[in-house]
């Protein structure tokens, strides 16, 4: 527990536990804090802040070097550039400076309140360094000031990692081919939250909105534009580091992310016969869009002819016809009329999940529906097909009469495929006993 006995109150005050100071990443960080700590603790205020000041500005340097280690090219050079003054015997403020300048320049924006935090701050060091020019006294800050300054330089820069402004492609490849070795489909449900939790910590959290845009673009190149073949090789890693970066700006709230000019324009490079021949990467995109509408709204504005592919590929499909609201959010054509019109619809095997999806329409009419999708039934190789619609069919006969029962079975029996299957002489004495019980009760 990092606390000291307040000598004018008598009580213990503790502004961090040791849990916390675990943020620094070396013990010679945490000792040093330990000292500004233990000096605000012994109300030596002056030099408390005139520590805090110096400890800033050397954990600002420790994350230029790890921003140049890991690649950015900004830092590199700006680091170079600061290694030369101290070799040079440079005014150590001119050093400092440089330091401030380059985050304020290129990381602002990543660090809470910097600008105004750093420029307090260092106004606070040079009143506590300096004499008075007024009075010839030293400048005195109060433990409020000593302690605010503390926990705000704590929380918004010392406890945060390095940020990188890069391509985070270049940086994360290692995990894209990782998740490309793990994954054998696009789910369902898009990547589990377990991975874009990891993903967020690993990566996203230490990027600003400038290096998330950039990244974005690559990673949507990269996975639904290039013929690079690493890049149709790695679909599944780069659908999965897309996917987590969506979920990460649509919730850490970029509203205005996906109506940025340079955005769009990559999403409109992607082609159709991109997805021709290639599953995986049609899928991807379907995920994306689907679990992420406000990405199916950009396409839908920016590259027409991919929406209206990608949509077909999705609602012409019996399995997801159930989207068909998703992507015609404002068609005053019903799921059910869609479904009539469109004949690669009525597949018999699917004769239960169309019934499910179809069911809940306000138009939705049970004997048209048998009758559609009975009269699709295969002339070869369909005793499944005939299997699955009977199962429907005469799960439902007790919503329907006798007559519509009779015309239905007009149709089915035209067919050898219904007829002559293993099951038709036991599906059809469950139907006629049925339709003689019905007879009986309507004569009676």
């Amino acid at each position: 527990m990092v606390a000291i006995q307040n000598k004018n109150r008598g009580m213990f005050i503790m502004l961090f536990d040791e849990k916390e100071l675990n943020v620094f990443d070396n013990n010679e960080s945490r000792t040093y804090f330990k000292e500004i700590l233990q000096s605000y603790y012994s109300q030596n205020y002056r030099a408390t802040i005139v520590l805090l000041y110096s400890f800033v500005i050397y954990d600002l340097f420790i994350k230029l070097q790890t921003m140049a280690n890991e690649g950015d090219r900004k830092a590199t050079n700006k680091l170079n550039e600061i290694n030369a003054m101290i070799a040079d015997d440079k005014k150590y403020s001119l050093v400092e400076n440089a330091i401030i300048d380059f985050f304020k320049d290129n990381c602002s924006l990543y660090f809470n309140r910097f600008v105004e935090d750093i420029d307090y701050l260092k106004n606070c060091r040079n009143k506590c360094a300096h004499l008075k020019v007024n009075d010839n006294s030293l400048y005195v800050p109060s433990d409020y000031h000593a302690r605010m300054l503390i926990c705000s330089m704590f929380d918004n820069i010392l406890s945060v990692k390095a940020p990188f402004i890069m391509d985070l492609f270049s940086f994360a490849q290692p995990d894209v081919e990782k998740y490309s070795a793990q994954l054998f489909h696009i789910p369902d449900n898009g990547v589990d939250e377990a991975v874009i939790f990891e993903l967020k910590n690993k990566y996203f959290k230490r990027m600003t909105y400038d290096s998330i845009k950039k990244s974005y673009k690559t990673f949507v190149r990269l996975l639904l534009v290039s013929d690079d073949e690493e890049c149709i090789k790695n679909a599944y890693g780069l659908y999965t580091f897309t996917y987590a970066l969506t979920d990460y700006i649509i919730k850490n709230g970029y509203a205005q992310f996906f109506h940025e000019t340079d955005i769009q324009a990559v999403l409109t490079k992607v082609e159709i016969d991109t997805f021709k021949g290639n599953e995986v990467r049609r899928n991807a995109l379907i995920s994306i869009m689907v679990n992420y509408p406000v990405v199916m709204d950009c396409i839908r504005t920016n590259n027409s002819s991919v929406f209206n592919y990608i949509s077909d590929c999705v609602i012409l499909n019996p399995k997801g016809l159930c989207m068909y609201k998703v992507f015609n959010p404002r068609s005053e054509k019903t799921m059910y009329t869609f479904f009539l019109e469109n004949n690669q619809l009525k597949q018999p095997c699917y004769t239960g999940t169309l019934y499910r999806t179809l069911s809940e329409c306000h138009d939705f009419e049970l004997v048209q529906f048998m009758k559609e999708i009975v009269s699709e039934i295969p002339t070869f190789n369909a005793f499944h097909d005939a299997d699955v619609f009977m199962n429907c069919f005469m799960e439902h006969l007790g919503e329907m009469t006798v007559d519509a029962i009779e015309e239905i079975l007009k149709i089915y029996k035209r067919n050898s495929q219904c007829t002559n299957r293993g099951r038709h002489t036991s599906d059809m004495n469950v139907i006629n006993k049925y339709l003689e019980d019905q007879r009986a009760t309507q004569s009676e």
